[in-house]
């Protein structure tokens, strides 16, 4: 009765941290729930075999940018391997407080340590017990499919049950995250003892501009290169002249990888329409990475990068002797890498254009 007592008193805890919206120290961390599959290796002296499955929900609440606050339910199954069916049960409420290595929208490590209780429901039932648990573990989390709201998340923990004088188990899990809330606080302003508005007719004769579909200051009708990449400079017939560097935005790759992501080739659609309409030009495809990890390998990534987006434009007619590619590495970063905004930026793809001559 104690044991399951303070159960409550745990739950009790938990909502009172849900609750209580002025425990979030930082309004750009946002609130989470999570919910995994798990899989454990349990100790031998529970007598039962060598490994379990079960799940684990629960519910996280930011205390500042980098410390959490997460409460636990878990529900494990073991067998016996007797041939009597399913005959031990194990469940259980936590809480844990963790610390993040990011802002859990990129690849973000974190450490968590807590406790709490559980029933071990076991045949026969004089061996049934209410105990108390303490566990420390690792984990990551990220992104999923690029969804800001949608995360992966891989964790395992090391649990010391104090069932039968103390077990060790260790539990892996394996599933998603879900952010909640929203990402930014929305002030409004109230104008009250406003004087009503005045309406004043007028007739007023705007003309209409000519259309430039591509934004580069050369209306269609005169444009001899349309689809021209934002940003670049052109003469008076709409085509890329002397030699200019544009970034190409938000272009994506496989985690730890130089293969583009679906949404990665979506991006580069611009860039491969600019390249087919204007053949004249020739570019550089530079690839740039952040300071993490070693030299030698950042390198060596920045150059695999660059020839992926290389090969993407030639596989999509681009004639191979128009573009090179080259890797920089992190030997010249446009922030700084002390700060996630500043990696997120150095992490990026250019393209260095030839164009036509002035």
């Amino acid at each position: 009765m104690t044991i399951w007592l303070g159960r409550r008193a745990l739950a009790c805890a938990l909502m009172v941290g849900v609750g209580c919206p002025a425990a979030w120290a930082d309004e750009t961390a946002r609130p989470h729930a999570f919910i995994q599959g798990t899989f454990s290796s349990v100790d031998e002296d529970r007598l039962t075999d060598d490994h379990a499955n079960g799940w684990q929900l629960g519910f996280g609440l930011p205390l500042s940018h980098r410390f959490w606050l997460e409460g636990l339910y878990f529900d494990n199954t073991m067998e016996t391997g007797n041939g009597s069916g399913t005959d031990f049960y194990q469940r259980g409420l936590g809480l844990d407080l963790q610390y993040a290595f990011g802002d859990r929208e990129s690849f973000t490590p974190f450490i968590l340590i807590g406790g709490g209780a559980a029933r071990n429901d076991v045949i026969p039932d004089a061996m049934d017990d209410d105990t108390f648990y303490l566990n420390a573990g690792i984990g990551v989390v990220g992104r999923l499919f690029g969804m800001q709201w949608l995360r992966y998340r891989i964790e395992g923990r090391y649990v010391r049950d104090d069932y039968l004088d103390g077990v060790d188990d260790i539990r892996g899990a394996a599933g998603i995250e879900i952010a909640l809330g929203k990402t930014r606080v929305e002030e409004k302003v109230i104008v009250r003892d406003a004087p009503p508005p005045q309406v004043v007719e007028k007739i007023v004769e705007v003309p209409i501009a000519p259309m430039d579909s591509d934004g580069d200051g050369v209306a269609d009708q005169f444009d001899q290169c349309p689809s021209t990449l934002a940003g670049t400079q052109v003469n008076g017939f709409g085509c890329v002249v002397g030699q200019q560097t544009v970034e190409l935005e938000d272009v994506s790759f496989e985690f730890d990888s130089a293969r583009l992501s679906l949404n990665g080739k979506r991006l580069l659609e611009p860039a491969l329409l600019f390249l087919q309409n204007q053949p004249g030009v020739t570019a550089e495809i530079a690839g740039h990475t952040d300071s993490f990890g070693t030299e030698v390998y950042n390198l060596k990534l920045s150059q695999q990068r660059a020839e992926s987006v290389r090969q993407f434009f030639i596989d999509n007619g681009i004639a191979a002797n128009r573009l090179i590619a080259k890797g920089y590495g992190e030997a010249i970063p446009v922030e700084s890498n002390e700060t996630e905004e500043g990696r997120e930026a150095n992490r990026r793809v250019e393209l260095h254009i030839n164009g036509a001559e002035e």
